[in-house]
C-alpha cells in the first residue's frame, strides 16, 4: 500500500463528502481524475443522471471517471479498459514485478493510451500503487475482407 500525499487525502475526501463514498484509490493527469470505488458503491459514488460526477467535475475542473475497483490487476485492467475490446492479457513477473501486456485492437490504440499518454499513465500508477504492477499495449491488425459486389 501507498503512502497517501496531502493531495491524494484532499481528493478522497472531497470526492467523500460528495458522493458518500469512500474511494480505494484515484490518479490524476492535467485533465482527468479517475477514482478507485467498491463495486458496491459504484452506483451510489456516480449518482443519479451522473449527478455526482458533474459536481466532482465541476470542483476538481477536470473530467472524472469512476471505476469498479478489482482484487486483482486483470480484472482491473479490464474495468480500466471497459470501452476497449481486448483480446488478451499476458502476464509474467519479472524481477519481483508483474508485467501486463494488454493485446488491443491498432484502431483502438488512441483510445487505450489517451492524449499525451495521459490514459496509459494513470493505469501505470494505479497498477504499480495497489499490485506492484505495470502494463503495456501491444496492438494487432484487424483483418476486414474485400466486400464481393
Amino acid at each position: 500500500m501507498r503512502e497517501l500525499t496531502d493531495e491524494d487525502l484532499k481528493l478522497f475526501s472531497s470526492f467523500e463528502k460528495i458522493t458518500g463514498v469512500m474511494p480505494s484509490d484515484c490518479a490524476s493527469s492535467s485533465s482527468t481524475l479517475v477514482f478507485l470505488v467498491d463495486k458496491k458503491e459504484l452506483g451510489k459514488a456516480i449518482g443519479k443522471n451522473a449527478k455526482n460526477i458533474k459536481r466532482l467535475e465541476e470542483l476538481f475542473k477536470k473530467r472524472v471517471t469512476i471505476i469498479k475497483d478489482a482484487k486483482d490487476p486483470e480484472t482491473l485492467i479490464r474495468n480500466f479498459f471497459g470501452n476497449i475490446k481486448i483480446f488478451r492479457i499476458d502476464s509474467k513477473n519479472v524481477m519481483g514485478e508483474e508485467n501486463y501486456t494488454v493485446v488491443i485492437s491498432e484502431e483502438q490504440r488512441g483510445i487505450a493510451i489517451g492524449r499525451n499518454g495521459e490514459r496509459i499513465k494513470m493505469l501505470k500508477t494505479l497498477l504499480k500503487n495497489r499490485y506492484n504492477a505495470t502494463v503495456h499495449i501491444k496492438t494487432r491488425k484487424m483483418f476486414n475482407p474485400p466486400n464481393n459486389q
